[in-house]
């Protein structure tokens, strides 16, 4: 968070584009909803104001702190809080999570944060840090507590659905030179990391839905997306 965020925020311009009037918005975290105010400055940004130094209270946010907004449709956001230091998601005691009119909601669904690295990304090159892992430049590693707790290691891809709501068939492979075997997303990573313009530093939450058919062989992720700090 910028050092002015304390009452107000400003919008991505590309969002604001097809916002000429003032409006109210709804945003959802895991500690409830608020209701905050959309208003344009004198400098022709527009800008969360009311009720927003009280979702920043409420969620103690402190520079350095990161935000991610997740568009779900006309004033509909979701909000993503995550420490800058660490790039993994803030947990709040669901005990503090009151307001007034607040709806109570928390992230059900398990789920895994991954940090974009080098061997991460299909353009590493021979000359870089990634060269041991040319052969597997186009996957993404499961970590082991996760499909070991999950079962993931039991399916043979995931359905990846992106930001913007386009579902993304990824394989699913055990790795088994190393120890007792590594999962990965193989192939139709690839493609997932191109469209969605990944890169070095972002920050990747893949939550796993339960809404494939009992016994099915494939599973779904929703994938939330923090760009890497400019």
């Amino acid at each position: 968070m910028s050092r002015d965020f304390h009452t107000k925020l400003a919008l991505p311009k590309a969002f604001c584009r097809n916002l000429n009037v003032e409006k109210l918005a709804n945003i959802t975290s895991v500690k409830g909803s608020w209701k905050v105010n959309v208003r344009q400055g004198s400098d022709g940004m527009m800008y969360f104001e009311e009720g927003w130094a009280d979702f920043v209270s409420l969620h103690c946010l402190t520079v350095g702190d990161i935000v991610v907004f997740e568009h779900i449709g006309e004033m509909h956001f979701k909000a993503f809080i995550f420490d800058l230091n660490t790039a993994c998601e803030k947990e709040f005691d669901k005990d503090l999570a009151s307001n007034a009119g607040a709806s109570s909601q928390q992230r059900d669904n398990p789920y895994f944060v991954i940090t974009m690295q080098n061997y991460n990304s299909p353009d590493c090159k021979r000359n870089s840090p990634c060269v041991l892992f040319l052969k597997f430049m186009n996957f993404q590693y499961i970590p082991a507590e996760f499909w070991k707790s999950t079962g993931l290691n039991k399916k043979t891809s995931v359905n990846l659905r992106d930001p913007s709501g386009k579902k993304w068939s990824v394989e699913l492979k055990i790795y088994k030179s190393c120890g007792n075997g590594r999962l990965l997303m193989d192939g139709g990573w690839k493609q997932f990391y191109e469209s969605n313009k990944l890169k070095i530093g972002d920050v990747c939450t893949f939550e796993l839905l339960n809404n494939n058919p009992k016994g099915s062989t494939v599973a779904s992720m929703d994938v939330h997306i923090l760009p890497a700090p400019i």
